[in-house]
């Protein structure tokens, strides 16, 4: 048996040895109220992976959750669809911290989209998460999600889309935990918040509320993100990448913090917005082997 199969939460061999030994029973009696076996399995399979997550230190006191925040997105109208247009979906990146970090900006795009009700464009995104996670080499969990999303489209069903977008990152980032690769999780989850967190501040400084600054003003997703960007390998912290990156979110916070708990006002507001702009082009910008950037600096 792999090593990794025992790792993983008490792992595959242990929720194997629990299905066969104590839940067959109970399958047999939930069958029989109602429940199918698969509805069991699945619930076997959730469990196992939310172990693995905390295992890891991905739970949901630790790492926000996407649907939370993808939520919060409904608050901000109207939706900076100029911003979502001119975005470059196909992007190719030399490394997987921005393919990582694409891929969760395409997510938090998708979701604005059906919000905007043009359901084209959200079959567009899928498409592209399809290439991005193929990239990161998890693709084959997505092909059901993709085609899932085009028949959600067909149907009209918005609310069923933002659900299955949700359920797309989350596979992913399953998908990186099962490899190891928790920092590439944690990148998808920034690169998601990061560009819903940009496309809100535009619309904010498009149209000010009171309500929109207190959502954008929370100061506790900015540190833990900065967090996960102090904890990658000490070779990608040097690298002029993630000093950009990590540079605009410490100027995000501080516009945050200096509020004293006050609503952020129409003029912090805008300058969190160029910090988010600037943020999220690093993101999309190329950069060489050591992570310098080729184009000029953001």
């Amino acid at each position: 048996m792999h090593w990794l199969d025992m790792r993983a939460g008490n792992g595959l061999y242990v929720r194997a040895m629990h299905r066969g030994f104590v839940f067959l029973p109970l399958a047999v009696c939930l069958q029989v109220a109602g429940l199918r076996a698969q509805d069991i399995d699945a619930e076997l399979k959730q469990s196992g992976e939310d172990h693995m997550r905390e295992e890891l230190g991905v739970n949901p006191i630790t790492t926000p959750s996407i649907q939370e925040l993808l939520n919060q997105l409904q608050n901000f109208r109207p939706i900076p669809l100029d911003l979502i247009d001119a975005a470059k979906r196909d992007a190719v990146f030399n490394n997987r911290l921005q393919t990582a970090m694409h891929f969760g900006s395409l997510v938090a795009d998708g979701f604005l989209l059906t919000l905007a009700e043009r359901p084209k464009d959200v079959q567009d995104v899928g498409k592209a998460l399809i290439r991005q996670a193929r990239a990161l080499g998890v693709g084959e969990r997505l092909t059901k999600r993709s085609k899932s999303l085009l028949e959600l489209s067909d149907k009209g069903d918005w609310l069923g889309m933002r659900q299955e977008l949700v359920r797309t990152q989350q596979d992913v980032e399953t998908s990186m935990l099962e490899l190891r690769d928790e920092e590439m999780a944690h990148m998808i989850s920034l690169g998601g918040w990061l560009r819903g967190f940009q496309l809100a501040a535009n619309s904010t400084v498009t149209l000010y509320t009171p309500n929109k600054a207190k959502i954008l003003g929370n100061a506790e997703i900015v540190e833990y993100f900065l967090d996960r960007l102090s904890t990658l390998h000490p070779r990608l912290k040097k690298t002029a990448f993630v000093k950009t990156l990590t540079e605009r979110l410490r100027g995000i916070l501080n516009q945050i913090t200096e509020t004293q708990g006050q609503i952020l006002t129409p003029e912090q507001v805008a300058k969190v917005r160029d910090l988010a702009n600037e943020a999220e082009a690093a993101t999309m910008s190329k950069v060489d082997e050591e992570g310098n950037f080729e184009e000029p600096k953001p």
